[in-house]
């Protein structure tokens, strides 16, 4: 199995896998050292405090991260700000849509 396969191979797990930091290094095609900025900056978060396994969302949030530093050049205290505040859209979003429903109901 050649890398590009096993990257596909790990990125497609599923919701329910967890990721070690070198499977995130090998998925994202990143250093050590750039995970481990992101880590500090708690634009990804461990399972647990004690783990260094990240949930699929992890995942997803780190994708997301490297977009955003890779096509718009954004710093690492800029791509954890982007987050959090495309986080609380989301949230506000589901918010909305909850509330529209307790009112049509």
């Amino acid at each position: 199995m050649n890398s590009h396969d096993r990257h596909n191979a790990i990125d497609i797990q599923g919701e329910d896998q967890s990721y070690s930091l070198s499977e995130l290094q090998e998925i994202c095609r990143l250093e050590q050292h750039r995970i481990i900025e992101l880590i500090e900056y708690e634009v990804i978060v461990a399972e647990s405090e004690d783990s260094n396994r990240f949930s699929y969302v992890q995942l997803n949030r780190l994708k997301t991260a490297c977009r955003l530093q890779r096509d718009l050049e954004i710093n690492t205290p800029g791509v954890a700000l982007a987050l959090d505040l495309l986080d609380t859209i989301e949230q506000l979003k589901n918010d909305i849509g909850l509330l529209r429903r307790i009112h049509d109901s």
